[in-house]
């Protein structure tokens, strides 16, 4: 559980929105899986594009976060360190927000399944 709260610390801000998205295609993917209908495939893919841009956004800021902040550095070895880990770092919202999208799909894919198989 530790490295959930590290992971979400590390993201910022960002994640925040992140995990807002990534929480509402995945509930309503596994709402689609339990109870198939067409009309909720819509929905799930725009907020699944919703989620994948707000983990773009997330990955963007952070790392402009890290560009911003390294700039006041003279040490090189320093500079460098910082980069490393601030790389890491803004990576948290893409680790998280593509779970959630796997999940997603994963979900969708099992409710189209049974859809289908309700049809033929």
């Amino acid at each position: 559980m530790t490295t959930m709260v590290t992971l979400f610390r590390d993201g910022g801000w960002s994640m925040f929105v992140v995990v807002l998205f990534g929480f509402i295609s995945l509930a309503t993917a596994g709402f689609y899986a339990a109870r198939p209908d067409a009309k909720h495939e819509g929905f799930i893919q725009w907020m699944s594009r919703a989620t994948f841009w707000a983990i773009l956004v997330g990955i963007c800021s952070d790392f402009a976060t890290v560009c911003e902040n390294i700039n006041h550095i003279e040490d090189a070895n320093q500079r460098s360190q910082i980069l490393l880990v601030g790389t890491a770092e803004s990576l948290s919202p893409g680790i998280m927000g593509f779970a959630f999208l796997a999940l997603t799909a994963l979900l969708t894919a099992v409710g189209r399944r049974r859809l289908d198989a309700r049809k033929a």
